[in-house]
Formats: C-alpha cells, sequence, structure tokens
C-alpha cells in the first residue's frame, strides 16, 4: 500500500496532465478514465524499474498515452465520439487553453518538451517518431502557439514572401 501511495503522489498529476493534453476537446471524463486506467495498469503488470527514476516517470506517461489512445480507438468503433467541449472551462491560464487546443500531433512534443522538460530524443522515443520529426512537430507546435497568443513577433517568418520584399 505505501509503494502505490507513492505512484500515486509522485505521478498522479504528470498522469492526469498527459492524458487532458492527449484528450484535449473530448469529453472530460475520459481523462478521469484514462487517468485510472494507467494505475490499473501499473497495479495488474508492474514495470520492473527503479523506484522514482526517470525511466519509471517515462513509462507512466508511455503508458497514459496508451490507455488514451485505447479510450479514443473505443470511442471511433462504437460510433460514439464524445462531443468537444470549450478548452477553458476549466479555468485554467491561457497559455494552457492554447496549448489545448492544438492538434494532438503539435500538443503531445510541446507538453512532453515544454511543460515535462523532456528532450527531444526522449520525447520522440515516447511517441515513436524520429527527433527530427519531433523538432518539426515543436516548431510548428510553437508557431501556431504564438500565433493563438498574438506572439508572432518571435516567431519571424525564415523568408519573407516576394509582396514583402517590395515593398
Amino acid at each position: 500500500m505505501d509503494e502505490a501511495k507513492r505512484v500515486l503522489d509522485t505521478y498522479g498529476t504528470v498522469v492526469y496532465r498527459v492524458c487532458l493534453v492527449k484528450l484535449a476537446g473530448f469529453d472530460p471524463t475520459l481523462a478521469d478514465d484514462a487517468y485510472q486506467n494507467t494505475f490499473l495498469h501499473w497495479m495488474e503488470h508492474p514495470p520492473t524499474l527503479e523506484s522514482g527514476s526517470e525511466h519509471e516517470r517515462a513509462w507512466f506517461i508511455r503508458c497514459a498515452i496508451h490507455r488514451c489512445t485505447d479510450l479514443i480507438r473505443r470511442n471511433k468503433r462504437w460510433d460514439e465520439l464524445p462531443t468537444a467541449v470549450p478548452v477553458n472551462e476549466s479555468g485554467t491560464t491561457e497559455v494552457m487553453d492554447a496549448l489545448l487546443a492544438l492538434p494532438e500531433n503539435y500538443r503531445m512534443p510541446l507538453y512532453l518538451c515544454a511543460v515535462c522538460g523532456y528532450s527531444t530524443e526522449e520525447a520522440a522515443r515516447m511517441l515513436d517518431l524520429t527527433p527530427a520529426n519531433l523538432r518539426i512537430r515543436l516548431t510548428r507546435a510553437r508557431r501556431t502557439l504564438a500565433k493563438a497568443l498574438n506572439l508572432t513577433e518571435y516567431f519571424p517568418k525564415t523568408k519573407p514572401s516576394e509582396k514583402e520584399e517590395e515593398q
């Protein structure tokens, strides 16, 4: 029982946030289900990792992503996709609202690297991507996020268009 408390105290918040980010736009109760399923999976199939290690943290994040994907697939199979909910009903910050509004293929890389602090190589392994592909997604996610937050001066265009050069 002490081990379960340690795991929930250590990884509960990060697992729940990963579930919220992965399932943004779906019924909020799906994130709760994925959160519970992650820890149920841990209890049924405990990994043989050193307690408190970075590998253990990565295992929980990867497991949460898989549980979320399972719920999405299950809902698609039943043709009962939940309706989208407004992103900012939870009272989160403007930046987190914009992050949650990003497409999923941009949202998870940005969350893992910018919020969780993983390197591009570590996040790429977790998402089954190449590091180069993850960096491309991060760049696009940052540009999209900057545009959503009206911070485009931080991400200027790499090449000015012909019209801009004439002016």
